[in-house]
Formats: structure tokens, sequence, C-alpha cells
């Protein structure tokens, strides 16, 4: 299913307004249709489901560092502060100061 998009500017993040809902960009002000209820929910879903890629993203880009700091340990205090801006709590990027 699609995001809402504004005809206005193309923007596609909103803000309910009781019937209406508002464009977080240029602001302008939509009547919500029947139609717009069904599409709610798939946004939200579509929001968590980006945020949760990231994080896995992340976790493998961690992992990929320390990987790094293993087979390259010439360069493994680089690649520890890599990890470090990442997750500054990263108790085995530490070990490679």
């Amino acid at each position: 299913m699609r995001a809402l998009i504004c005809s206005s500017c193309g923007a596609s993040r909103w803000k309910e307004d009781g019937e209406y809902r508002i464009c977080l960009f240029c602001g302008t002000k939509f009547e919500k249709t029947s139609e717009d209820k069904h599409r709610i929910i798939p946004s939200i879903i579509q929001t968590v489901a980006k945020q949760t890629e990231s994080t896995i993203a992340i976790n493998e880009d961690v992992a990929l560092l320390l990987q790094k700091c293993k087979s390259d340990p010439k360069n493994a205090r680089k690649y520890a502060n890599l990890v470090l801006d990442i997750d500054p709590s990263n108790q085995e990027a530490q070990k490679y100061l």
C-alpha cells in the first residue's frame, strides 16, 4: 500500500487534526476520507520497519568494523574509534585502543 503524499509539496509526513490531515512540511490542510483511514496503519508499519532496518544495519556495521580490527591490526585503532562513535560503551572496541 502506498504512503500518503502531499499534492502541494510531495512530502509524506503528516499531523492528524480531527477530521483533517496537515502536511508537516508546507502546512496544507486536507480533509480525511474513508480511504485514508485504511492507509494510515501501513504508513506507521513502514516507518517502524525502516527503523528496524536501520538498527540491523548499524549492528552489522559494528560487527564488520570489529572484524576489521581483528584482521587488520595495523589500523585496528581507527576501526575501534569508528565503532565507539556508533556505540561508546562497546567493550570489545575499547580493547583495541
